[in-house]
C-alpha cells in the first residue's frame, strides 16, 4: 500500500507542472498590464516601467515561470500584485469558507443521490423510478446560478427563511449548499441507479434472496455495497468539481470563498495570486482522487495495490 501511495503521489508531480505551464501561459497571454492597473490608467510610462521591473514583469517569461516554481516547491507561492500579502496568507483567509460549502453541498449530494438511486433501482420501471429520473434530469438541466437565484427568491425574500449572503454562521451555508449540492446529487442518483440495476440482476443476488434474506438486506448489503466501485468514483470527481466550480455559486450568494478571489484576482491580472489558487485546487483534485483510490481496496476485497 505504501508504494503504491508513493507512486500515485510521483505521478502527480507531472501533473503539477504540467497545470502551473499552462496557467502561467495563460495568463501572460491574456490581454492587461497589471503594472497600468495598479499604478492606474493615467500613469506616465516612466511609472509603468518602474512598477514593471518592481513586479518582475520585465523579465524573461522562463525566468519568471521558474521563479515561480522555485519559490511554491519551498511553500511561497509569492505576494499577491493588489494586496502586497503573502498568496499563502489570502488563500489560508479564504479556503475554509469553500471546503466548508464543498463539504456541505457534497454532503447533500451522497445523501440524496445514494438515497434517490437506491431508489429508483428497487421500484424500476415503476412511478418512483419515474419520479427520480425526471428530478435527476432537472438537476443535470437547470444553471446552478439559475437556481440559486430561485432559492434565494423563495427563501430568503419571500419567506425569509435563510439569509441571501453573508457567511458567518451555518444558516447562511444551507441555501449556497443546495444549489452547489443538486447538480452532483442529480449525477449520483443516475450512477446509482444504473450501477444497482446491473448487479441486481447477478447470481449471488439471487442466491442470497433464495436462501431467504429479507429484502433490505439484499438491497443494502449485497446490491448496494457491490455498486459502489463506480459511485465512489463520481463522487470523487464531483467533489473535485464542487471545490474548482464554486465560483459562480460565491457569487450569486456573495460567499467569500476561493471563488470569488480568483474572480477578483483575474480581474486584476494578480498572476501569483491565480497561480497560487489554481495549484491549490489541483493539489485538491489528486488528494481526492488518491483518497478515492485507496477506498476502493476498501470496499472490494479483490482489489490489490501490490
Amino acid at each position: 500500500m505504501t508504494t503504491y501511495v508513493l507512486r500515485r503521489l510521483l505521478s502527480a508531480v507531472p501533473v503539477l507542472i504540467g497545470v502551473s505551464i499552462l496557467v502561467f501561459a495563460m495568463l501572460h497571454l491574456a490581454p492587461g498590464d497589471p503594472a497600468r492597473l495598479i499604478a492606474g490608467e493615467e500613469a506616465e510610462a516612466e511609472v509603468l516601467e518602474q512598477w514593471r521591473e518592481r513586479l518582475g514583469l520585465n523579465d524573461p517569461l522562463p525566468t519568471q515561470y521558474w521563479r515561480f516554481v522555485s519559490g511554491a516547491i519551498r511553500g511561497d507561492l509569492g505576494q499577491s500584485l493588489r494586496t502586497n500579502r503573502a498568496v499563502v496568507e489570502e488563500i489560508g483567509d479564504r479556503i475554509g469558507n469553500t471546503l466548508r460549502l464543498a463539504a456541505v453541498g457534497m454532503t447533500l449530494a451522497i445523501l440524496l443521490g445514494l438515497g434517490s438511486g437506491t431508489v429508483a433501482a428497487v421500484f424500476h420501471r415503476r412511478a418512483m423510478d419515474n419520479v427520480v429520473m425526471v428530478g435527476a434530469m432537472l438537476g443535470v438541466s437547470i444553471p446552478g446560478f439559475w437556481f440559486g437565484l430561485l432559492l434565494i427568491f423563495v427563501f430568503a425574500v419571500t419567506l425569509g427563511w435563510f439569509p441571501s449572503s453573508g457567511a458567518s454562521g451555518l444558516r447562511h451555508l444551507v441555501l449556497p449548499g443546495i444549489a452547489l449540492g443538486v447538480r452532483a446529487a442529480a449525477i449520483l442518483a443516475r450512477m446509482t441507479r444504473s450501477s444497482m440495476l446491473e448487479v441486481i440482476r447477478r447470481d449471488f443476488v439471487r442466491t442470497a434472496r433464495a436462501k431467504g434474506l429479507n429484502e433490505r438486506t439484499v438491497i443494502y448489503r449485497h446490491v448496494l455495497k457491490n455498486s459502489l466501485i463506480p459511485v465512489i468514483t463520481i463522487i470523487g470527481l464531483q467533489f473535485g468539481a464542487l471545490l474548482a466550480g464554486t465560483i459562480i455559486i460565491e457569487q450569486v450568494f456573495t460567499w467569500p470563498g476561493l471563488g470569488t478571489l480568483l474572480l477578483h484576482s483575474l480581474n486584476a491580472r494578480d498572476y501569483p495570486l491565480v497561480q497560487g489558487i489554481v495549484l491549490y485546487i489541483a493539489v485538491g483534485y489528486i488528494a481526492v482522487n488518491l483518497a478515492v483510490d485507496l477506498l476502493y481496496g476498501y470496499l472490494d476485497p479483490r482489489i490489490r495495490y501490490d
